[in-house]
């Protein structure tokens, strides 16, 4: 009695199988005639991007009114609350991260901001007014 059921499965299996193989088959052939009888002509890219068209790439950048009110914005926040990473203060005071870091870079480099910390572990302080130097004096050693 298993025999039996098994070899009506396997029947019933293969003529799944070739119903499925012919409806594949009649539907790939629809398909081409239907590209055929349009007469369509695949698309052909040109040789290269026509002359004085640019094609989409990064944006032109923020405008100095944003990064200003940004500035205005960390600056306050900072003397509010001292010593936080730069995404928390991004995050309070509701300016994007890569605005609020532009910015940040610009206050060190002006003095209106000071760092402590390493990659992530920076935090922001409020400056001294005066612009970071850009010399660094390694380690150990003494002004002569």
């Amino acid at each position: 009695m298993p025999n039996a059921i098994e070899s009506q499965i396997k029947n019933r299996i293969s003529e799944f199988v070739a119903e499925l193989d012919l409806l594949v088959r009649k539907s790939t052939l629809e398909a081409l005639q239907g590209v055929l009888a349009n007469g369509a002509a695949p698309a052909r890219r040109g040789p290269g991007r026509p002359a004085g068209k640019r094609g989409p790439g990064r944006p032109r950048g923020r405008s100095s009114a944003n990064l200003e009110e940004a500035t205005a914005k960390i600056v306050s926040h900072v003397q509010a609350n001292d010593g936080q990473g730069i995404g928390a203060i991004a995050e309070a005071t509701g300016v994007d991260l890569k605005t609020a870091k532009k910015a940040a870079i610009a206050l060190l480099a002006s003095g209106g901001l000071k760092k402590s910390g390493q990659k992530r572990g920076t935090v922001y302080h409020v400056g001294s007014g005066k612009p970071a130097s850009k010399a660094k004096r390694a380690k150990g050693r003494k002004k002569a």
